[in-house]
């Protein structure tokens, strides 16, 4: 008897994202820190002409770069770790029996 019948594979995933899930997952997390929150809330505090500070465009920059920047390394790092997965998915592996 096969000690692994229950199970379909024995791969393991240590990936967050997939292409489709990337931008919504990646978006949603970063919304989970505050300071996020906080420069998208200002940004939007500008757009109200009593409360502006300065032009209402350029204070949107700013989150933008930052969250941009975020996801290209949120992105990469993903990439690595599927690298990796896939690289030891595809070592040989011993199989012990009683």
């Amino acid at each position: 008897e096969n000690p692994n019948r229950y199970y379909d594979s024995n791969k393991i995933k240590t990936t967050k994202y997939t292409i489709l899930t990337f931008l919504p997952k990646n978006i949603y997390e970063q919304f989970h820190r505050f300071a996020n929150i906080y420069f998208v809330g200002i940004a939007l505090l500008n757009f109200v002409p009593v409360l502006n500070a300065f032009q209402p465009e350029v204070s949107v920059i700013p989150i933008c770069v930052i969250m941009a920047i975020t996801a290209i390394k949120d992105a990469w790092e993903d990439f690595r770790r599927y690298k990796l997965d896939k690289e030891i998915n595809h070592m040989g592996c011993y199989v012990y029996s009683r």
